[in-house]
């Protein structure tokens, strides 16, 4: 009886230590956990990749989305990695950019509104995998691919119905100054 006692200790002890570190039972309970991820934060999306899992969170307290990864470790998953992007009143807004690589996955997401309502679809990949998809005025769009790239080297563009490119995300081109992390966005192009 002693033995199993003993045995039973050690087993909630082990446990403990391992939620205490972050680790969870479910990628979402991981994802919540994150230390980043704002209290009122609300989850908009889940992007399965393989072993791990992307969260899209909302905030409308910080007015900010909040990108969170969460990885399986073991039977249990942990979140340690997550981006922050501001709200903005920009007609093109990314609400969602991840890209990583990890012992069992890779993958890159790229996640934007629209609210201009002359832009038809948007463009992004790397060959041979570009994808296009159609984007409405007030709607969110997302790509999921399964590599790591950094997101603007995925040249992300979008384009009116005739085919018009109308915005790219990037950085600002033919400026010759330092760049702040809020230039990396979707830039008007100007004929």
């Amino acid at each position: 009886m002693k033995r199993w006692k003993l045995v039973i200790s050690i087993l909630i002890g082990i446990i403990l230590i391992f939620f205490i570190s972050g680790y969870k039972f479910t990628s979402l309970s991981a994802a919540k956990d994150n230390a980043i991820l704002p209290k009122d934060a609300e989850m908009i999306e889940q992007y399965n990749t393989g072993s791990s899992v992307i969260f899209l969170f909302k905030s409308d307290e910080e007015k900010l989305y909040q990108t969170v990864l969460s990885e399986k470790s073991g039977v249990l998953f942990r979140s340690s990695v997550s981006t922050g992007i501001p709200y903005s009143s920009d007609e093109l807004q990314t609400v969602g950019a991840i890209s990583f690589t990890s012992e069992k996955d890779a993958a890159t997401l790229l996640s934007v509104v629209s609210n201009d309502e002359k832009v038809a679809y948007i463009e992004a990949g790397v060959e041979p995998n570009i994808e296009r998809k159609e984007i409405h005025k007030g709607e969110r769009i997302s790509f999921l691919f399964p590599f790591s790239k950094q997101i603007d080297f995925l040249n992300p563009t979008a384009f009116d119905k005739e085919g018009k490119a109308l915005y790219y995300y990037g950085l600002p081109k033919n400026v010759n100054q330092v760049h702040i992390p809020e230039d990396l966005k979707w830039h008007k192009i100007v004929d």
